[in-house]
């Protein structure tokens, strides 16, 4: 019986590591760099360009505020991984929780899907 309680702290354990790494790469600065979206329309495509692309910035910092900018409006909020690790959950944009399903996460590269829209973010050096 005394498999079980260290059982379920390894678990634990490896569960709080996981989410610790995640977080680890999301923490940064971050402009969003590509629009991976190829049904978008043209119309869609060029509003992306002009207004997105190179625009839109991220600041996610490790005590869990982040700060975003897009268009000339500037906002802030609380972040936080969801449940799986597998999404960004912002509060404080639009009133409601927003959130980003990641695709992908390393050092340098973020890929999230919001709506039907992916875009890819890259690390950027900002203070």
């Amino acid at each position: 019986m005394k498999t079980k309680p260290f059982l379920i702290l390894l678990l634990l354990t490896l569960a709080f590591s996981v989410n610790a790494q995640r977080s680890d790469l999301i923490v940064g600065n971050w402009v969003f760099k590509d629009a991976l979206n190829k049904e978008i329309d043209e119309a869609g495509r060029a509003y992306i360009e002009a207004e997105v692309i190179d625009k839109w910035k991220f600041s996610f910092h490790p005590n869990g505020l982040f700060e975003t900018s897009m268009m000339g409006e500037k906002e802030t909020g609380e972040w936080k991984l969801s449940s799986d690790s597998k999404g960004i959950i912002l509060l404080g944009m639009e009133g409601e929780p927003t959130e980003f399903k990641i695709l992908k996460a390393t050092e340098k590269e973020l890929t999230l899907k919001l709506g039907l829209g992916e875009f890819v973010l890259i690390r950027i050096n900002e203070n």
